[in-house]
């Protein structure tokens, strides 16, 4: 089934893509959840609130997206930093189209420029991370790789 490198490479970003999704899930609604709700409550000032969630979630996009990029680069048959960078990409385009699908817009919420600057300051935050996480997938690669080889001999 995953035997052409097409196939493999769709694989790759997919999985890296599931992968950061499930990391930025687990992070927002399993460990920053109780905590922002004792730190506001259950009334959410957004003046209030911005300043103090705004880093909280680019870190947890950085995050999730550095093991996506890993994971990516790691699985992928050849280019393996670029695979590792097409996570963000990949995902931008999945949630546009299923926005699309569902009848909104695709990017609903942009309509103003704090909307745009909010969303390119998260874009180059997750591509940077996932460049990152590409290349040490790619090393960890390169690494199991020569792991193998030695137990071979």
């Amino acid at each position: 089934m995953l035997e052409s490198p097409g196939m493999r490479s769709i694989f790759a970003v997919g999985v890296g893509m599931l992968l950061a999704l499930l990391i930025a899930l687990l992070v927002v609604g399993g460990i920053l959840a109780p905590v922002l709700s004792a730190v506001f409550g259950l009334e959410v000032d957004k003046a209030r609130a911005v300043p103090v969630i705004l880093p909280l979630l680019l870190f947890v996009a950085a995050f999730s997206f550095y093991f996506g990029g890993m994971i990516a680069a790691f699985k992928a048959p050849a280019r393996r930093r670029l695979h590792g960078v097409l996570v963000v990409p990949a995902a931008l385009v999945l949630s546009a189209g299923l926005n699309l699908g569902s009848g909104e817009g695709p990017l609903p919420g942009l309509d103003d420029a704090r909307g745009v600057v909010l969303t390119v300051l998260f874009l180059l935050v997750s591509v940077a991370a996932s460049f990152v996480g590409g290349h040490r997938g790619d090393a960890l690669y390169v690494q199991t790789q020569m792991a193998a080889s030695r137990r071979r001999r």
